[in-house]
């Protein structure tokens, strides 16, 4: 076998904003959003069909911001310029006080948004709710990188992620500290342990040709297995895979894998490991741990729109 470098950088990957908002999945997410809150039955709905603040007959203009009511890292921000035009806001203007993935505190103010009182009230439950669910994202995911980096050791994100929003989901891990792992089934080859069932190889030289195979199919792409049992790590470094998924391991069995690794490929911890257990696992020293837990465990920050004009 011949040894090369651990493709470590292929993993230390963060999405941008600027990736999220040239999304189309986004944008038709946006739309989606305009008809729940602007009367669904309208080809084009927009801000004046909010019915609450035309019989309140409230005129003229005004000024709120964005209030932390609780510390968190902020995520989301810059979804109120977007969330403006779509709405159809155009009297709305928006003045960003902190960038996304930035700590704030309680009581500080992220941003401001002025102009016409109808319009602010129009976009601030659709503005809310966005930013409330990534910065939580975000927060968590936060928590759980301050464990990891005093070890070296990568956090790395999930496909359990709330369908349709992966995209801002891992956005919001990134701005938390945590790299992105890979969107889909498209963009990285990650064989998991039904590959290998429906394949019928297990371990030993079925595992290693099968895994050498796959190779050699696309040299080009990062190629990581999934595995089990120790006993699998052998043969899948054999096979000149990039990266293994250590899944289920215990943090015991994770530190033999990186002695047994010894820096020849990308060892990736994964499987119910969350922020009770993570620092056990940190211990080991794999590359990266991988968790959804930051995710899907995240709860909503509280975040308020608060009128001050």
């Amino acid at each position: 076998m011949t040894i090369k470098p651990p493709r470590i950088n292929d993993f230390r990957q963060r999405i941008s904003w600027r990736d999220v908002e040239s999304s189309q999945d986004l944008k038709d997410l946006i739309k989606i959003c305009i008809r729940e809150d602007l009367n669904p039955q309208k080809v084009r709905p927009t801000w004046e069909y909010d019915l609450t603040s035309e019989v309140c007959n409230l005129l003229g203009t005004g000024t709120a911001q964005l209030t932390c009511r609780e510390p968190l890292i902020v995520c989301g921000i810059q979804l109120a310029h977007l969330l403006i035009e779509a709405f159809s806001c155009d009297q709305l203007e928006f003045q960003s006080h902190l960038d996304d993935g930035v700590h704030c505190e309680k009581d500080q103010t992220i941003g401001t948004i002025s102009g016409s009182i109808k319009q602010i009230l129009a976009i601030e439950r659709t503005l809310l709710n966005f930013m409330q669910r990534l910065s939580g994202v975000a927060t968590s995911s936060g928590k759980f990188v301050s464990i990891l980096d005093p070890y070296g050791v990568g956090l790395l994100d999930t496909r359990k992620t709330t369908p349709g929003h992966r995209l801002l989901e891992k956005y919001a891990t990134s701005c938390g500290g945590s790299f992105n792992h890979r969107l889909g089934l498209f963009d990285r080859i990650l064989i998991k342990d039904n590959h290998l069932a429906a394949a019928g190889v297990d371990r030993g030289d079925p595992l290693m040709n099968f895994l050498r195979e796959v190779k050699e199919r696309d040299k080009e792409k990062l190629v990581e297995v999934e595995i089990d049992h120790l006993s699998q790590l052998p043969p899948a470094m054999e096979s000149g895979v990039d990266a293994v998924l250590l899944d289920n391991f215990t943090p015991s069995d994770v530190a033999k894998a990186v002695e047994m690794g010894n820096d020849q490929l990308v060892l990736e911890a994964s499987g119910g490991i969350n922020q009770k257990n993570i620092l056990e696992y940190a211990q080991a020293r794999p590359h990266f741990i991988s968790s959804g837990a930051p995710i899907h465990n995240a709860k909503w920050i509280d975040i308020g729109l608060d009128w001050i004009d």
